[in-house]
């Protein structure tokens, strides 16, 4: 199968905020969470102290695990915003470059995945891959150095994708099983 796409600065934009989900969703959700249980340890250990301060310690034992529980939040807080800040950065800098190439061939056969642009081709195994995800309308493959390929359905049509999705489920799982026997 061999495709034509042609780049989309919007879904570009949509494709690379999905990635940035799906890499810090689960943290960023889990420490949401937790800040609630560190707040409310923290002022219960402070009422603690204030109010009774010698009984065994107790309101320092709150203060500490409400600050355990607080402070990996604010650490990933910070870690996020500037990690979402260098990849607008990227993307910024990406798009002025991708807008060169005006249209990019995709092509999926038996052995690799191949993308050429401006005469430049580059060449992927099926066995370099270790995973794939459909998610939101895009296709995501993973490698084994975890550099990840996204094919969007608004860039293929969905009959393409579908089979485009089919095609990659059979050689990526092939691959996958064939390498856990191992």
């Amino acid at each position: 199968m061999k495709f034509k796409i042609s780049f989309d600065e919007n879904s570009y934009n949509k494709q690379m905020d999905l990635l940035f989900d799906i890499a810090w969703q689960r943290k960023k959700d889990y420490y949401k969470n937790s800040q609630y249980l560190g707040i409310v340890l923290i002022v219960v250990g402070i009422l603690l102290i204030l109010k009774r301060p010698n009984i065994f310690g107790i309101g320092y034992m709150f203060l500490f695990f409400g600050l355990s529980n607080f402070m990996p939040f604010v650490y990933y807080f910070f870690k996020i915003k500037k990690e979402y800040k260098k990849l607008n950065n990227a993307k910024i800098e990406e798009i002025e470059i991708l807008k060169q190439y005006q249209d990019v061939s995709l092509e999926l056969n038996e052995e690799a995945l191949i993308i050429t642009a401006e005469g430049s081709s580059k060449r992927i195994n099926w066995d370099e891959f270790i995973t794939w995800v459909v998610k939101e309308d895009n296709l995501i493959i993973i490698t084994k150095d975890y550099v990840p390929y996204i094919l969007g359905i608004d860039e293929v049509g969905s009959g393409h994708f579908e089979d485009i999705t089919s095609f990659v489920k059979t050689k990526v799982n092939t691959k996958v099983q064939s390498s856990k026997s191992l």
